[in-house]
């Protein structure tokens, strides 16, 4: 699939963009069963346009990190042999309440579960005990009747608990750093160290109103399950506090990742090589790109397929293959593996976009590898 055609078309389309957006800067990676084979950097850090992107620089990821998340929690069940349809509380003793006792560990990571809204307010993103405390407690947001809704919060501290629970982990973010950021020398952190906090790109805020969507007229509406789903927990705060220092280093799973696109990247080739059985078996891969749930998202607005923890496009042509699977992000950020090719795909700004799928800019990089897969 790689070519010196495509290699010459993605930098061209990742130059206009840099172009096109007056602030910030972005960086863009595709790895072939983990070995880099394009990378491009460029833009700004910070909105004054003082401090250039530079190799080196990492980013705030948001929802894109989900996957990565996920991909934890599927490690965890390999490794202890525990099925996608075994119980959530058989490992969770307290998930049982409410009429819960009987949801499973592929409902939970499909978003079938009926927790994409937290009801209790008043946490703040880091009060992870309290949090999957009233998560525990609460009934489901809607009968539970096959219907999915996207977690946009609550997701992180549900998949974050159950490992913890299964593996005696304190953290999904150290699971995470010893079974597979260390060993790939991965620059993707839930909770960044203060050392890296000078490489960390401020995120922009995006300047302009958001388009006419259903999804936007739901949001404007506080009553909504699309709106909840984004305010809790957390509340509403503007984009601008995940610059503060104390966020960044905080292990915020579902939208405070931080990273480079080189190792997002990196990790997506890795899932997507057929025969790489260091990390993943072939069973647990193939649970990464078979679809659980698709149809209209409750939250989201629109029709959306989710497999084990990891969206897919469906009809949304947010990835560029029928099996491609991974994450995207506030803003225009978006992670992805394509199994056809073994690739591993990241493209991560710090200038926001609107939108939950897929920013113009963020499709136009995307369509490059559509055509680039039909070669």
């Amino acid at each position: 699939m790689f070519t010196s055609n495509l290699a010459n078309k993605l930098t061209s389309v990742f130059q206009k963009t840099l172009e096109e957006e007056p602030l910030g800067g972005a960086s863009l990676a595709l790895y072939h069963r983990g070995e880099k084979i394009f990378s491009a950097y460029g833009g700004w850090k910070d909105a004054a346009a003082t401090q250039p992107w530079e190799a080196d620089t990492i980013t705030l990821i948001w929802s894109a990190g989900k996957g990565v998340g996920a991909a934890c929690l599927l490690h965890a069940l390999q490794e202890n042999k525990i099925s996608l349809e075994e119980r959530v509380s058989k490992f969770w003793p307290e998930f049982a309440q409410a009429g819960k006792e009987n949801i499973t560990i592929a409902q939970l990571l499909s978003h079938r579960a009926g927790l994409a809204v937290l009801n209790q307010k008043g946490f703040s993103l880091t009060d992870h005990e309290l949090i999957v405390k009233a998560l525990a407690a609460q009934a489901p947001n809607w009968t539970l009747d096959g219907g999915h809704g996207y977690g946009a919060r609550t997701f992180g501290y549900l998949i974050d608990e159950l490992l913890r629970r299964i593996t005696g982990t304190p953290s999904l973010a150290q699971y995470w750093r010893t079974q597979f950021a260390d060993p790939l020398q991965l620059d993707l952190w839930f909770g960044i160290p203060e050392d890296l906090i000078s490489k960390t790109a401020d995120v922009i805020p995006a300047k302009t109103a958001p388009p006419s969507s259903e999804f936007g007229a739901a949001y404007t509406d506080h009553a909504s399950l699309t709106r909840r789903a984004f305010m809790e927990p957390g509340g509403n705060f503007s984009t601008l506090a995940m610059n503060q220092p104390a966020l960044r280093q905080a292990s915020i799973i579902s939208s405070g990742a931080i990273s480079s696109a080189d190792a997002l990247a990196k990790f997506y080739s890795i899932l997507a090589t057929q025969d790489d059985t260091r990390f993943f078996s072939k069973t647990t891969r193939h649970s990464m790109e078979t679809p659980l749930t698709f149809g209209r998202d409750r939250v989201l607005m629109a029709e959306t397929f989710f497999s084990a923890g990891f969206m897919m496009s469906g009809n949304l042509n947010i990835f560029p293959t029928p099996r491609s699977f991974g994450h995207p992000g506030a803003g225009g950020a978006v992670g992805f593996a394509i199994p056809e090719h073994e690739l591993g795909f990241a493209f991560l700004p710090n200038a926001m976009h609107h939108g939950v799928f897929s920013s113009p800019r963020t499709q136009r990089l995307v369509e490059v590898l559509m055509n680039g897969s039909k070669s």
